[in-house]
């Protein structure tokens, strides 16, 4: 299991607090989403593979992950929420995958958001029917990044849901990952070839699941599937003001872990508006992040999750002005509790994921210990983090960003 969110050691309510006085099953589902080829392995769990589909039309399937199989439920749920060894931790583990059968044919004449409909398709309908036995009727979608595995993702998307306080739905969107270090490219193709999958699956969740939001977390390589599907549907829904679009669509928050994204790119998806569709965006950056590094190295050019500190005076005003957007530096956590590559500190960093679970949870910057950063647009982590945390467990109803 990934580290132990600081937040929830500390007494701040957060979306793991949430498990307390539940009968916890030993597995959970985590409905996939995927453009990945199919393939044929009798002897296999996966019926997916590393290569892109041939068809237009996504795949889709429910797996069933065990976490901390043969434990109580008191046993999980104190292994879940103590600070306790790694090998301690619960075991998560996919177990099997159902492969349903496709949504359809896509209709060449239909434009837009009409084009693929899932209306009364089985997997639309296990999502609702368990959204209908949750306290709340919340989506959270997962898309993994680059050298990444169905099976890792998989048990990712289901951890996250387990720490989520395991209520609503968790969805992993499947784009096609070579799952090698020498893929970077493929990989990168591939995520750009999936946005429009991506929106389809946004568009038909808000038609036919009647959620009270879905919230997005993305990974690197996932970011600009998700940014690009946003900025479309921002331009397709161009008379929609702010307010109309999230509650067409439903989208409550979006998480930008480690983006690896051109940060003009980004920009150019701010300028669109892609944020307007959603209650609030944080971006999560690192200036020491050595994989972005090599990718910036690559592609010549600034990449939007090492941004800290690179931003033009033109970026910087761009960024100050769209104020539903948060830029957070989380280079002083990962300067001693980060690992070599400094990528992945979206669920290894505790300081990070408590943030990420407070701003699910719709907390400002300002009052989740975070300070702004002299150039108006980053918010960083600073020393006494823990202690502003300790505080604000405490019952003080604000945090200083003094």
């Amino acid at each position: 299991m990934a580290e132990l969110p600081l937040a929830a050691t500390v007494g701040v309510p957060h979306p793991v607090g949430d498990l307390s006085g539940r009968r916890l099953d030993p597995q959970v589902p985590v409905y996939l989403f995927s453009g990945r080829n199919l393939i044929e392995d009798p002897t296999g769990i996966v019926p997916f593979g590393n290569q892109r589909s041939d068809d237009l039309q996504p795949h889709v399937g429910i797996a069933r992950v065990a976490i901390g199989e043969g434990l109580s439920s008191e046993e999980l749920l104190r292994r879940t929420t103590s600070d306790i060894p790694k090998r301690k931790r619960p075991r998560v583990e996919l177990k099997r995958i159902d492969h349903l059968p496709r949504p359809g044919t896509i209709d060449p004449r239909l434009l837009g958001q009409q084009s693929i409909d899932f209306t009364g398709h089985p997997w639309i309908s296990a999502i609702r029917h368990q959204l209908d036995q949750s306290k709340r009727r919340h989506i959270y979608l997962f898309v993994h990044g680059y050298n990444t595995h169905l099976i890792t993702n998989t048990e990712m998307a289901a951890e996250m849901y387990h720490r989520s306080g395991r209520d609503g739905a968790v969805i992993a969107f499947e784009w096609p990952s070579l799952g090698k270090l020498i893929g970077y490219i493929h990989d990168k193709g591939n995520a750009t070839a999936s946005t429009r999958h991506f929106r389809s699956l946004l568009v038909n969740l808000a038609r036919q699941t009647d959620p009270d939001g879905i919230s997005i977390l993305a990974h690197s390589a996932g970011n600009p599937i998700v940014a690009n599907a946003l900025r479309e549907i921002r331009l397709i829904d161009d008379e929609l003001n702010s307010e109309e679009l999230q509650e067409k669509y439903r989208i409550h928050r979006v998480i930008m872990a480690a983006p690896d994204m051109d940060v003009m790119e980004f920009l150019n998806c701010v300028l669109d508006g892609f944020y307007l569709t959603s209650g609030g965006v944080a971006v999560y950056a690192s200036p020491e992040d050595k994989a972005l590094q090599a990718s910036a190295f690559l592609f010549q050019n600034k990449r939007l999750g090492q941004a800290v500190g690179q931003l033009s005076p033109v970026e910087t005003e761009v960024l100050r002005l769209a104020d539903r957007i948060e830029l957070i530096d989380v280079g002083y956590p990962e300067s001693f509790l980060g690992d070599f590559l400094g990528h992945g500190y979206f669920l290894r960093n505790p300081w990070v994921s408590s943030d990420l679970g407070l701003f699910l949870f719709g907390r400002p910057p300002e009052e989740r210990g975070l300070v702004r950063s002299s150039d108006g647009v980053f918010w960083h982590f600073p020393a006494d983090y823990p202690d502003r945390l300790t505080a604000l467990g405490s019952g003080a109803s604000e945090i200083s960003g003094e």
